[in-house]
């Protein structure tokens, strides 16, 4: 048996407020978050160059937005030691440049 956390539910109330709830231990508790669609967060870069989240797919500017969610990774990588040693020896790591202006 493999455990699986269950997903994030998010509803968004009336009063503009966020609501998460990971899991529900009684299925008789609130039973109007067990059938919300899920939401998934957004980002994209204002005029500024600033990131802004949102939930929306679309900017204001009329721009796909892009996921904010990192990209999954195995936590099981072998050779993550040598391609830092690597990156550190050619300068590749993100340390070892200015910080990035979105």
């Amino acid at each position: 048996y493999i455990h699986r956390r269950k997903p994030l539910l998010v509803q968004l109330c009336s009063s503009k407020t966020l609501i998460v709830s990971s899991s529900q231990k009684n299925q008789n508790q609130e039973p109007s978050l067990r059938n919300q669609t899920k939401m998934y967060l957004q980002c994209y870069i204002n005029e500024k160059g600033e990131k802004v989240y949102t939930t929306k797919k679309e900017s204001p500017l009329g721009l796909a937005t892009e996921s904010a969610h990192p990209a999954r990774f195995s936590p099981d990588d072998k050779y993550s030691r040598q391609r830092v040693l690597l990156k550190k020896r050619f300068g590749l790591l993100p340390t070892q440049h200015a910080p990035v202006k979105y």
